[in-house]
């Protein structure tokens, strides 16, 4: 026998008077509670240019969450119980993390994770098919701890400094060298020096970017699993490869046409100028996937919709 369309619906994400009130509520204690941490990943957004693109993650995050709205609003609230011990766990470790002075991005994790118990404990464990993504989203707005993110950008340093050196050597009259995230160069015609492969130049900025923006692109949109896989896996190597560009740009320039236009204005600009590189590229694959992977389905569709 069929349930009443009442009963169906009672135990769904309705989102009542009362139930805007507790949401309200919870995520008012969460602001006062992580009020300090907030504060700190506004500051690190401010001052630090690898991570400016933090303020813009919380709103692709929001916009993943309004496109599935709908959704969730029709998810049981079936396990929202468990919202309550993942918060209570994710405090106990906020705390402690925080009183022993153990890595800030444990900190902010714990706070995070303590979101996540909110968000079930107001829309229940099925509504995660739908808000589980936007909540892993934000995690692109927290920085690494910086050996971590050392540890990354050294490796990508001596890579992009050994590619530009490998390029560059293919002139006769230039006798180039690498020495770990240097460039050691003299030209037949007088000119020497060497050049430095710094940290806003390894890529790790562009890559972290890229791969928000990646993530924010194959979610923000119907597409199938194996395009969003392919979006967000094509990222690193994008990125990497714009980076290759900017730093062998950058030697060129420094060698071939004046070294003024190696750094400073010059330099950011040039930055900014690979960083839309990598972008079209994303973007190109993002439109060859929608118009040239067409699959069977679709072709059935099309001869249905043909007049015959």
């Amino acid at each position: 026998m069929d349930m009443p369309a009442a009963a169906k619906t009672r135990w769904t994400v309705q989102f009542s008077r009362s139930s805007q009130i507790q949401a309200a509520l919870l995520l008012a204690a969460f602001v006062f509670v992580f009020f300090r941490s907030l504060m700190g990943l506004k500051y690190k957004w401010l001052t630090d240019q690898d991570w400016s693109h933090g303020p813009i993650i919380p709103l692709f995050s929001a916009y993943l969450v309004y496109i599935n709205w709908d959704r969730i609003r029709g998810t049981p609230t079936n396990g929202a119980w468990l919202g309550i011990p993942i918060m209570l766990f994710s405090l106990a470790s906020y705390v402690f993390f925080t009183y022993f002075y153990i890595y800030i991005y444990l900190q902010y994790a714990s706070m995070l994770l303590t979101l996540l118990g909110i968000i079930i404990a107001c829309c229940g464990l099925p509504s995660m098919r739908f808000l589980f993504i936007p909540w892993l989203y934000l995690f692109f707005a927290v920085p690494l701890p910086m050996g971590i993110y050392f540890k990354l950008t050294n490796p990508l340093r001596t890579l992009a400094a050994g590619v530009a050196t490998s390029v560059l050597s293919l002139d006769s009259n230039l006798i180039i060298d690498r020495v770990g995230t240097g460039i050691l160069y003299d030209h037949l015609s007088g000119a020497s020096g060497n050049l430095e492969v710094a940290d806003a130049c390894s890529g790790m900025r562009s890559t972290i970017t890229l791969c928000a923006l990646g993530v924010a692109v194959a979610f923000m949109s119907d597409r199938k699993l194996w395009h969003r896989i392919l979006l967000i896996i094509a990222c690193v190597p994008i990125a990497v490869f714009s980076n290759f560009i900017r730093v062998l740009t950058t030697c060129y320039l420094h060698i071939y046409v004046d070294p003024k236009y190696a750094g400073g204005n010059y330099h950011m600009t040039l930055g900014l100028i690979t960083l839309l590189i990598a972008f079209a590229i994303f973007s190109g694959l993002g439109w060859i996937l929608n118009n040239l992977f067409v699959t069977r389905e679709d072709d059935e569709d099309d001869l249905e919709a043909a007049p015959s």
